[in-house]
């Protein structure tokens, strides 16, 4: 079963508020807007039933996160709107975990290891001199793991640290997706990203080796983009005053990753305006956009 076929199901949940793919330490990948104030409690809870974690639902500020055993390398992590009943939560995170472990999972990113086996090659910034000019990755370009990947995965090397300096988060979930079949379109498509917040990564990433590219010499004009945007229907009255300038932007035009960045908003800020009216007078919509060369 294909990975962003499992987590469609969440995403058009309307009981979802967050989910994301957790490692056994509780680093978070693969994640879609889990707050990080309870990253910290989910870790802790990780660690106590780690011997034994099967299913256990978890009480945050946030809400109910149920956290689940998906196979020996990773663990399901969801939070549901407060209203969502317990059992129906549980079932729900059943029945993903079940289709998760009928699909192919990538490798966690690799433990760090002892500083007498790490590698004395420098893997750190390249210097200008040193960087192809000619790099030209665009959305059908196949990744590949380069010599290198093994390094920006490892938990201490610096390689990895300047990864993330430079892109946070989205470098590892993005190298987390590299299989040598996917395409930057579709590994932005199964992230939820826009294409052209993966561009810039992979462009940094191939003259350090990270990864290399391999694109056919002729691309579509486009390509078909799926994006979900919320329509807000209700009475604008009603609403809570500190929501009304992110509902009035709810027009089945922008995601919420636009409205966030259009009012200078963080993300999770802009959805914890729209939650509370979701499956109410909120819908989700999907609509099809081009990506342009």
């Amino acid at each position: 079963m294909d990975l962003d076929h499992v987590f469609g199901k969440l995403r058009f949940d309307e009981s979802v508020s967050a989910y994301s793919l957790f490692t056994n330490d509780g680093e978070p990948f693969l994640s879609f807007s889990m707050p990080e104030t309870i990253l910290p409690q989910l870790k802790g809870t990780m660690k106590a039933h780690s011997s034994s974690l099967r299913m256990v639902n978890v009480l945050t500020s946030a809400g109910t996160v149920v956290l689940s055993r998906v196979d020996p390398n990773w663990v399901l992590g969801v939070l549901f709107v407060p209203e969502n009943p317990l059992g129906a939560s549980l079932q729900s995170t059943r029945d993903v975990v079940e289709d998760l472990q009928e699909t192919d999972l990538p490798d966690p990113p690799q433990p760090s290891v002892d500083s007498t086996e790490k590698t004395s090659e420098p893997v750190g910034e390249v210097s200008e001199s040193e960087e192809p000019q000619d790099i030209t990755v665009r959305h059908g370009c196949i990744v590949h793991k380069g010599e290198q990947y093994g390094q920006a995965t490892m938990s201490d090397s610096e390689l990895r640290k300047a990864m993330t300096d430079h892109f946070g988060n989205l470098a590892l979930d993005v190298l987390l997706m590299v299989d040598e079949k996917r395409t930057i379109f579709q590994i932005a498509e199964l992230l939820d990203k826009q294409v052209d917040r993966i561009i810039p990564l992979v462009e940094w990433l191939v003259p350090r080796q990270v990864v290399w590219v391999q694109c056919p010499s002729e691309q579509e004009t486009g390509a078909r983009e799926i994006v979900e945007c919320p329509v807000f229907s209700g009475d604008f009255g009603k609403a809570k005053r500190e929501h009304r300038e992110v509902l009035e932007l709810c027009d089945g035009n922008h995601t919420v990753q636009e409205i966030a960045e259009e009012l200078n908003l963080q993300y999770f800020q802009a959805l914890q305006a729209i939650v509370p009216y979701r499956g109410k007078s909120v819908k989700f919509v999907r609509t099809n956009r081009i990506q342009q060369k």
